[in-house]
């Protein structure tokens, strides 16, 4: 899973069999979507989203 990582405020990879828990919050993301995706393909140009 490629996703925003709060803690380390970077683009991270994280293994689907490592994630104990999630929590889907109310809260907005501060960036946009398309800014969040514009970032994660310069840093991932192969990857398909």
């Amino acid at each position: 899973l490629a996703a925003w990582c709060e803690l380390r405020d970077a683009f991270r990879h994280f293994r689907i069999d490592r994630v104990e828990a999630l929590s889907v919050l109310e809260e907005d993301i501060p960036r946009s979507r398309d800014s969040l995706l514009t970032a994660y393909r310069r840093i991932e140009p192969q990857a398909r989203v």
